[in-house]
């Protein structure tokens, strides 16, 4: 009787363990990262007789928690790329709207201003067309400023959210530690039992914690886990967790960079080591789309600004003067120095005032640049890398022809001459220029570019549509000689100092349009020995006189012609002024002005000797629109990457990029989800919970206990029938 009581007894404690465990199941059955647990029992041992082995029942041995490590890990695994794809899907749907919205992408409004160019050409001498101009051209750069402020707003965000993100790291990493520290103490107080509700809260947190940063473990014996990040850094050891933070990049202040804190080390930069989760999607969004996204843009916004300020500058405006800068100019020295970056651990006493000059925008790129250091003091080197990490040539243009050098010295950067990628390096004699080995610097050519347009002419009246350049057939002429073509390439500035230039020099001789006074000069030899040329204003400009000596013969197919200076003041008494003699095929189309003058001048027809083409400034020549139909030209014209992309074409590229890069983002975010659907089903097909499995083995565990209880029963009535029994 007493050994069936204890039967009773261990069958209804053992089925009592599995009806707990069966409620604990149905209990979690939504609790996240919970594991289906099942009591496991086995018999108790059994004691012999000269009758046989009988047995003594049963007991629970432990309580098991029904979990495959390589399941969870692929749950974390594929957790940390969905959370990375929908990251990157999340910010560039927002570039993607941007772009391609008519009230906000410079597009639409590039067109506008154009079509407005087209109209102005029409009818050059328009204020209310001029004035549309002026307005179109407002649009347009606001545009450009807006975009940049968009994708400015975007970084911002993008900081934002990667410095809350360490922060939630750091917390669950710190929870990881305790859950930790309780799970070592649990195993010591229970004999080495598994504490599963900690086991499953601890694998949850790693979970979480591979939402924000792919992670990887490795499980100790004392059953705590280490967590590591990037290449091996540990978040978690034993019981101790350690932080990251965000701050300032060290190679750009408005980018903020991921640090790993280490006790001993101090502060590690570790952000191109950071994948997976959401601040790898965060990171990958600003290096592979947001950046050249912004550079594109700036490199766009640059082009139009030099290309048409270089074209408008050849023309003359309302005021008989020769145009000025339609747009900032890009090489404001403001502008030149903000290129520039120095890194934050460069040596405190570094101090160098480097200037990036846009040289030539057809070969600009959408990519930043790290100058290196590779010695320091007056007699410092300098390498150059691109943002891939490339190592570049750069190209010295003070030889003949230019060469290429993989290493630079200070004194190559302070003369002007090493130009790479369309932009060049120059650092101003009064500028500091302490360098230390190591020291780095970052060069943005182009990423502000959007952000730097303006408009910088405010008068309708400075718009130089018309040629600076008037040349007309002399009255007098006997011949068909006729003016073909005529166009003005380059232009120079006097400075007011005798035969001083604020820029190019123009040949020597040569006669120039000045953009000092509006005027046509000659750059001519000095002829009073004070060692000085001679810049000499042309009232009466020049005139291209044929056959000027009386060489030419009937038959002949050549004549000779001359470029002469009426009455020049260079000489003294004034007389005319000639420049060498030249050759002219009679009947063909043919430039008669050197090839060095900055102008350009074709003739046709057939001269007599004595015809002569008079050229002089276009004084009041307002109904001419040479220059506009230039500048209108610069709409279908190649000017980007090489002279291969219009503006027009360069817009439409950067909206594609972000397109195409918005498309991967969503199909591989859509993978994702799927994978890691997958990946939680499969999980839960062995360690979800299964109300119908568990609703069945309730009603078998309740019937089990129900019988061990009924033995208890029987047990009770037997010793009570003998107890009666002895008692008669």
């Amino acid at each position: 009787m007493t050994d069936l009581l204890k039967l009773g007894y261990s069958g209804t404690h053992v089925h009592q363990n599995a009806l707990n465990t069966t409620g604990h199941n149905i209990a979690n059955v939504d609790t996240p990262g919970y594991s289906r647990q099942q009591a496991i029992q086995q018999t108790t041992p059994a004691y012999g007789t000269g009758e046989g082995y009988f047995g003594t029942g049963a007991m629970t041995t432990t309580i098991r928690r029904i979990s495959e490590s390589f399941l969870t890990q692929q749950v974390r695994n594929d957790t940390s790329l969905a959370k990375e794809y929908e990251a990157v899907l999340d910010y560039a749907k927002q570039l993607d709207n941007l772009l391609a919205d008519p009230s906000s992408s410079p597009g639409a409004v590039l067109n506008d201003f154009f079509a407005a160019m087209e109209s102005l050409n029409d009818e050059p001498d328009s204020q209310p067309l001029r004035g549309l101009v002026l307005s179109q051209a407002e649009t347009l750069v606001n545009r450009f400023n807006l975009v940049h402020d968009r994708y400015k707003n975007t970084s911002d965000n993008l900081n934002t959210q990667m410095a809350t993100n360490i922060l939630d790291i750091n917390r669950i990493s710190g929870a990881i530690a305790e859950l930790n520290k309780e799970i070592s103490r649990s195993n010591g107080r229970s004999g080495g039992l598994p504490p599963n509700d900690l086991l499953d809260l601890r694998d949850e947190k790693i979970r979480e914690l591979s939402e924000y940063v792919g992670v990887k473990t490795t499980e100790v014996s004392d059953g705590t886990v280490s967590v590591f990040i990037g290449d091996g850094f540990p978040l978690v050891i034993n019981e101790d967790s350690f932080s990251i933070k965000a701050a300032p990049g060290r190679s750009e202040q408005n980018a903020l960079d991921v640090y790993y804190t280490d006790p001993k080390e101090g502060d590690k930069m570790i952000t191109d080591l950071v994948t997976g989760g959401e601040m790898g999607g965060l990171l990958r969004f600003r290096e592979e789309v947001l950046n050249p996204a912004m550079n594109e843009l700036g490199r766009l916004a640059i082009t139009i600004s030099e290309t048409f300020n270089d074209q408008h500058k050849l023309g003359m405006n309302l005021n008989n003067d020769l145009g000025g800068h339609f747009f900032r100019d890009v090489n404001e020295r403001e502008l030149m120095e903000s290129r520039v970056t120095s890194y934050q651990d460069n040596n405190s006493n570094s101090s160098l005032g480097l200037q990036v000059e846009i040289r030539d925008p057809s070969a600009l790129t959408n990519k930043d640049y790290r100058l290196s250091a590779l010695s320091g003091g007056p007699d410092a080197t300098f390498t150059l890398r691109d943002s891939e990490g490339n190592k570049l040539r750069f190209t010295d243009t003070s030889t003949t022809p230019a060469t290429n050098k993989s290493v630079v010295s200070l004194d190559d950067l302070r003369s002007g001459n090493i130009e790479v990628d369309g932009f060049a390096f120059s650092i101003p004699s009064s500028a500091a220029d302490r360098v230390y080995e190591g020291d780095d610097f970052t060069i943005s050519p182009t990423r502000n570019g959007a952000m730097d347009i303006q408009r910088e002419i405010t008068d309708g009246d400075e718009i130089a549509l018309a040629s600076p350049m008037r040349a007309i057939e002399a009255s007098y002429n006997k011949g068909s000689v006729e003016v073909i073509s005529r166009e003005v390439n380059q232009v120079f500035k006097s400075s007011g100092v005798p035969a001083s230039f604020s820029a190019d020099t123009p040949e020597l001789p040569s006669v120039y349009f000045d953009q000092r006074d509006g005027s046509i000069k000659a750059y001519l030899p000095d002829n009073d020995g004070d060692g000085i040329n001679e810049v000499v204003d042309l009232p009466n400009g020049v005139k291209v006189e044929f056959d000027p000596d009386g060489n030419y013969t009937t038959g002949d197919s050549t004549m000779e012609y001359k470029i002469i200076i009426p009455n020049s003041s260079y000489t003294t008494p004034a007389a005319d002024y000639e420049f060498s003699t030249q050759s002219f095929t009679l009947g063909e189309t043919q430039n008669v002005i050197p090839d060095d003058w900055g102008f350009t001048m074709d003739l046709g027809g057939i001269p007599q000797a004595g015809d002569a083409v008079l050229i002089g400034f276009n004084t009041d020549g307002f109904g001419d629109n040479s220059n506009g139909a230039a500048i209108s030209d610069l709409q279908s014209k190649g000017v980007i990457d090489d002279g291969k992309v219009t503006y027009q074409d360069s817009y439409s590229h950067i909206a594609e990029f972000v397109g195409i890069q918005t498309a991967e983002a969503k199909i591989n975010a859509e993978s994702g989800a799927a994978i890691l659907e997958q990946s939680i089903n499969l999980r839960e097909g062995v360690s979800g919970v299964n109300l119908d499995e568990e609703a069945a083995n309730l009603v078998k565990f309740q019937q089990a206990y129900n019988a061990s209880a009924q033995l208890i029963a029987v047990s009770q009535q037997l010793f009570s029938s003998l107890i009666n029994a002895v008692g008669r």
